[in-house]
């Protein structure tokens, strides 16, 4: 993905609305069995681990993968009803592109009379990359930004009519894959915000 703002086109009266809610599962694996302790060893109580700082980029991990979930959920939220929705709301999770995107989506939406039903499953979510390089005086300026991409499934959500009717064609695929690019344009104390979102049009997961 380009450090350029950028955002894939999608026509809302041909294509299912994308929410994306982050949920991450956790793997562990089986323990082996400890050994027992030997008789003529003397008792000594185990230290703690000291707690491991995180990196900046892991940091910044941190910070940005809960303003994807927040993005998705209030396209989600804004599609839905969209007439008690202000697009105004965008702004505090998304910036550039993204924002613009947002607030077209919900406008066409609105004046065509369409709304959101159900909800999108996120499948996995995977970090591309991160770079915190700041240089916001270059032409064009390096922004840090932490990329994801998601695997998303639209079973169940569908985009109705005025008339409550489908406008989902029968051969959209259930499941796609979006990445996401998370921006601090003022690093490392600003805010991350959706600076890039991309449909991968020919990509299933």
């Amino acid at each position: 993905m380009s450090r350029t703002t950028r955002i894939a086109a999608r026509t809302v009266s041909a294509a299912a609305v994308v929410v994306l809610g982050l949920s991450l599962g956790a793997c562990s694996g089986g323990a082996e069995p400890a050994a027992a302790p030997s008789e003529s060893a003397p008792a000594s109580a185990s230290a703690s681990p000291s707690p491991t700082e995180l990196s900046p980029e892991d940091k910044a991990v941190k910070l940005a993968e809960p303003v994807v979930h927040e993005y998705f959920r209030l396209e989600d939220k804004a599609l839905q009803n969209p007439s008690k929705f202000k697009y105004q709301w965008f702004g505090e999770v998304s910036v550039g592109s993204a924002q613009n995107y947002l607030e077209q989506e919900h406008s066409a939406a609105g004046e065509q009379g369409l709304h959101q039903v159900g909800a999108t499953e996120v499948a996995s979510v995977e970090v591309n990359e991160v770079d915190l390089t700041y240089k916001p005086k270059l032409t064009p300026p390096e922004i840090p930004f932490v990329e994801f991409t998601v695997c998303y499934d639209v079973t169940d959500l569908d985009t109705v009519d005025k008339s409550g009717k489908s406008i989902i064609p029968e051969s959209r695929k259930d499941r796609g894959v979006v990445e996401v690019g998370v921006a601090n344009y003022e690093y490392p104390d600003g805010p991350w915000l959706v600076d890039i979102v991309e449909y991968q049009e020919d990509e299933t997961c």
